[in-house]
């Protein structure tokens, strides 16, 4: 398995792209989290990547804020239309509510800086839903993303 120590991500390891481990605090909660930097076999991790986990980095809590307060818009606007995939389908008012109904999985790094949360949800477990942060907030299924 290819590895590399990148100036900024620090310790990656190699498979369909860059990735590692990290722990953050969402919800309220710690989740262990993949950080991934999207990258073709042999391409090496983009100063547009590095600039955006960065940013996510130093700006923690305000980009944790934004993916919570975006989800619970989201899962309000729509709750009615996940009825059919989600039992007992409610509008959500607390952080401890969306640590129910989401879980995050992958902090994705696109090569030109696109920064995306991907989280399982209860509504759709097959495609997931994710929140991208930059370079513009917008929420929906996974499929939209990716």
């Amino acid at each position: 398995m290819e590895r590399c120590n990148d100036i900024v991500f620090g310790d990656m390891k190699y498979k369909h792209r860059w990735y590692k481990n990290e722990q953050i605090t969402l919800f309220g909660k710690k989740w262990d989290i993949v950080i991934a930097a999207k990258a073709y076999s042999g391409k090496s991790i983009t100063d547009e990547q590095r600039n955006s986990y960065s940013y996510f980095c130093g700006n923690i809590e305000q980009m944790c804020n934004i993916i919570a307060n975006e989800l619970q818009k989201y899962i309000n606007k729509n709750f009615k239309e996940f009825a059919d995939y989600w039992t007992n389908a409610h509008s959500i008012n607390s952080a401890d509510e969306l640590a129910q109904v989401t879980i995050p999985k992958t902090l994705l790094f696109e090569e030109d800086g696109t920064t995306i949360m991907l989280l399982d949800c209860v509504w759709d477990e097959d495609h997931g839903v994710a929140v991208k942060l930059i370079p513009n907030i917008a929420v929906g299924s996974q499929d939209l993303f990716l």
